[in-house]
């Protein structure tokens, strides 16, 4: 896959590894808390407290199986979810298992373009293209800076990461926001929609 073609207009989708990058991830958030409880229940053995033995395996230990097992049966679907597609004006991406997220993102709009790949990931080969636009501040809010801004779109968990990101920059660099052409007919009605909208939220704040 790491070597497959970027098409335009054709569906892809997250590596497999992905699946084995998330269980890795349960697994080490689950280690510490089975190891903790072992401890706590030999303990408990060792002093004769099997009263309090039980109650601990019973709302200790059991809660934690029943996670693992509902994340462990939500990997695949989840995975299963994911798809991506490079339109010829648009990235497309689709996920979720329960509440379907679609996100569309025009290459008009495309302000910034990130790789991301974490020690994990690495470790598998694959990684994450964040897509950024103008004004995008996702649910973070956007009041700290482009460190606290939240990616619009993700094309998350592939292994050609590096190749989609200059994939999308070849794309965007030709688009009016990269271009040094922009009218200054479209700056000044943007200004003004800016405007209006200010005006409208200092009204309300005054009402």
């Amino acid at each position: 896959m790491k070597n497959e073609k970027i098409e335009i207009g054709k569906e892809f989708y997250p590596d497999p590894k992905m699946k084995k990058l998330f269980f890795t991830y349960l697994t080490l958030a689950i280690m510490p808390l089975l190891i903790l409880g072992i401890g706590i229940s030999s303990y408990l053995f060792i002093i004769n407290e099997v009263v309090i033995l039980t109650y601990f395996i019973i709302f200790y230990f059991i809660p934690i199986i029943i996670i693992m097992l509902f994340i462990s049966y939500w990997i695949p679907k989840y995975y299963k979810s994911i798809k991506y597609i490079l339109n010829e004006n648009e990235v497309r991406v689709e996920r979720g298992v329960w509440w379907k997220m679609r996100h569309t993102v025009p290459y008009s709009r495309i302000m910034s373009i990130d790789a991301i790949q974490g020690p994990l990931s690495r470790y598998f080969g694959i990684g994450t293209v964040d897509i950024y636009t103008a004004g995008y501040t996702g649910a973070a809010g956007g009041g700290g800076g482009f460190i606290h801004r939240k990616a619009e779109a993700s094309i998350m968990y592939v292994p050609n990461f590096l190749e989609i990101r200059e994939f999308l920059l070849n794309i965007v660099k030709g688009r009016p926001l990269f271009s040094t052409t922009i009218s200054s007919e479209n700056i000044s009605r943007e200004i003004l929609e800016e405007l209006r909208e200010i005006r409208k939220l200092l009204s309300k704040r005054t009402s």
